[in-house]
């Protein structure tokens, strides 16, 4: 008898320290991905970065850390961002059929940077297990648009990108450019 309540109450002292250890996993401050910068028209010139950023957001009785990560074109290039009513503005994400134009409408703008990833810590000190991505129209992969300036001309064109929730890190999967007025996301 003093054997099987002597394991039972090993057995429980192990699920509590594993429940204690997972507990101070939630509250230890994760590491956002390093700085990359890409050139994607590969002319030894960078055209742009992601960048990831700290700050401290604060709200009604609480508040707390949180982490954003954004497109950042570097030079004269450019991303493209829509304007959504009650939000502001966000990096447009297109899909697979859509064109990208480089007269934009009202709802579209050219743009020199784009949030486009987040991580914020509850008011109970928990961060959360994926980053949330900045965008009603999310779908895997992500495509945004660009113009990158190459000597004297404007390149339009679209990134074709892969999101890692889990970790904040970007990777590129494909790209196109052209000299057009418009290109169509096509692959």
């Amino acid at each position: 008898m003093k054997k099987t309540l002597l394991f039972s109450l090993l057995i429980s002292l192990a699920f509590s320290c594993s429940k204690k250890d997972e507990d101070v996993a939630a509250l230890a401050t994760p590491v956002p991905p390093e700085m990359s910068v890409f050139d994607v028209n590969n002319d030894a010139v960078d055209d742009f970065a992601i960048v990831y950023s700290h700050g401290i957001w604060d709200g009604f009785e609480t508040s707390g850390d949180f982490f954003s990560g954004k497109v950042e074109p570097l030079g004269e290039n450019t991303i493209l961002q829509e304007y959504e009513e009650n939000v502001s503005s966000t990096l447009l994400f297109a899909h697979t059929g859509d064109s990208i134009l480089r007269q934009t409408d009202d709802t579209l703008s050219w743009t020199d940077q784009g949030w486009f990833i987040s991580l914020f810590q509850g008011g109970d000190g928990v961060w959360p297990e994926e980053w949330r991505i900045e965008s009603p129209k999310t779908s895997a992969p992500y495509y945004i648009g660009m113009q990158i300036q190459e000597e004297d001309i404007f390149l339009l064109g679209w990134l074709k990108l892969e999101i890692d929730t889990t970790t904040g890190e970007v990777k590129i999967l494909d790209s196109a450019f052209t000299t057009e007025d418009s290109i169509l996301i096509d692959r």
